[in-house]
């Protein structure tokens, strides 16, 4: 009687709540959660939260009484659709697995209005014939257990704008213990190069050559690591949150650097200063200045797993459950560049596996959404599962000179996989040696 009762709530659903978009597309309505949980894990349907990343992440946004996602569903916040045009979303939703003959569940908002019916239009190209809207509040099906969720194990890592201006202004925010936090925006050069233009109030520039040094731009000796940590003012117990101004590569640089240290609790802006902007929030041009501490509290490296160097490397190669991935492009991974204008060796490191990038050494939408922040963790564990590379692995990645491979890794850590860590000579240091074994030309998955 109870599989009949809810079939006919469906049914009902259709016939009461159905709303027709366009000729092709038939667009239903519907509060029910047996509805909703009909389509939850089906293979015949695709599910998207409409609401922003932080929510699927795992923070608790508009009265939701757990965190997370429904478990399955894919993310596709509402607010991209003002940064793309029709052809990137349609190719946003192929990788989300939108295809001709699937029911598309969407979940998150109230109801489907002015540009958000792009979405719809975009659905209709896709050959889509039917699309649900599950418009319950967050707080009501949040709080029914029977739908199952998922959040990422340290979702709390990458914080969102409204909870980084909570903080400034009144010092409180979720998954906030109280201690002492600074705020930096992270860049390449001086304040003039980038922070001088605009960044978030009361935030503290860090320049990238304060940690790491030419010519093979890796981090800077433990004892000299310990003192710029000081001269930041930067404590052991001290919450760091960083930035960058666009993406956030040189932010996850130092972030992960910092950890090696042993600074406690470190986390990145998602999607970085454009995230800021975006949401609307007061911009600076005024210069803080940063304050020196005595002492870190601690000896550095606290943390000395989370980087290795080229015989660490070697070692990762050689163990049958290593992985020394590449996050570079793939005209890097084949030898048709080296990635930078300064660099001449051209190659790739032997016996490494592709962990994928994107075009070239300077963005990463392999890992990135269309505003920045991190990709869902569907689509970046599918790109490493094609190249044999899982969480029980012994993993270290590289990149030419420590960013991008950091900004993965973090993505990672709060996915809550064990074993990452970072090569951070990279291609830099392994091509600089001729000694170092080098490959050119096709590479295929190994590990399949």
């Amino acid at each position: 009687m109870k599989k009949i009762f809810c079939a006919c709530i469906f049914l009902l659903s259709f016939f009461i709540s159905a709303s027709c978009f366009a000729d092709e597309l038939s667009l239903t309505v519907t509060d029910s959660p047996e509805v909703f949980r009909a389509y939850i894990g089906n293979d015949n349907s695709v599910m998207l939260d409409l609401r922003p990343e932080a929510a699927y992440q795992g923070w608790k946004l508009d009265g939701a009484l757990r965190g997370g996602h429904v478990a399955g569903a894919v993310d596709f916040p509402l607010s991209w659709l003002s940064l793309i045009d029709d052809t990137k979303l349609d190719e946003i939703l192929t990788q989300k697995g939108v295809t001709s003959g699937k029911t598309v569940v969407l979940y998150g908002v109230g109801k489907i209005d002015g540009e958000s019916k792009k979405l719809l239009a975009g659905l209709e190209r896709k050959g889509i014939k039917r699309a649900v809207l599950f418009n319950a509040p967050a707080s009501s099906w949040t709080a029914d257990e029977s739908i199952p969720m998922y959040s990422y194990p340290k979702y709390y890592l990458y914080v969102y704008p409204g909870w980084l201006k909570s903080l400034m202004d009144i010092g409180k925010a979720d998954n906030y213990d109280g201690r002492k936090f600074k705020v930096f925006e992270a860049s390449w050069g001086d304040e003039k190069t980038s922070y001088a233009n605009g960044h978030i109030p009361g935030s503290i520039h860090i320049n990238t050559d304060d940690f790491e040094e030419a010519p093979l731009w890796n981090r800077l000796s433990d004892e000299r690591l310990k003192t710029v940590m000081e001269e930041y003012g930067i404590t052991k117990d001290t919450l760091v949150i960083l930035y960058s101004t666009t993406a956030n590569m040189a932010a996850a640089r130092i972030a992960w650097i910092l950890m090696y240290c042993g600074v406690e609790d470190v986390r990145l802006l998602d999607g970085g200063f454009n995230a800021w902007k975006n949401a609307g929030l007061p911009i600076s041009a005024e210069s803080t200045p940063k304050e020196a501490v005595k002492d870190f509290g601690a000896n550095v490296p606290t943390r000395k797993n989370l980087i290795i160097d080229t015989q660490e490397a070697k070692a990762v190669i050689a163990d049958k459950n290593g992985r020394l991935v590449s996050i570079r492009s793939w005209a890097e991974q084949l030898g048709e560049t080296s990635g930078y204008a300064w660099l001449e060796r051209k190659g790739r490191i032997s016996g490494d596996v592709w962990g994928h990038c994107g075009p070239d050494s300077q963005t990463l939408p392999d890992f990135e959404n269309v505003d920045g922040t991190m990709r869902n963790y569907i689509e970046i564990t599918r790109i490493w599962d094609e190249w044999g590379i899982h969480p029980e692995n012994n993993i270290a990645t590289f990149c030419g000179t420590g960013w991008r491979a950091a900004e993965v890794n973090f993505d990672f850590y709060v996915l809550g996989w064990p074993n990452i860590s970072l090569y951070d000579g990279g291609w830099c240091e392994w091509s600089n040696d001729p000694s170092n074994p080098v490959q050119f030309g096709e590479q295929k998955p190994q590990y399949k």
